[in-house]
């Protein structure tokens, strides 16, 4: 998911918060696939074509540190 949307791995590498608090890291890329508008209730494979239909876009980027 990361490679998927160029995702940061930080503070630390997948593998060390999978291993350490693996339901942190799932609640964490579940929130980020309904934030993206996944609907989990039709499975990967129907967001999938729905992605491709164009169906689903990406969050808004917000701009930078204003004062």
């Amino acid at each position: 998911m990361r490679g998927q949307y160029y995702l940061s791995e930080s503070p630390c590498c997948d593998c060390l918060v999978h291993c350490c608090c693996e339901h942190c890291a799932l609640c964490q890329e579940y929130r980020e696939l309904k934030h993206r508008g996944f609907d989990m209730h039709i499975g990967w494979h129907a967001n999938m074509e729905r992605q491709a239909q164009g169906g689903i876009t990406p969050p808004a980027m917000q701009g930078g540190m204003t004062r």
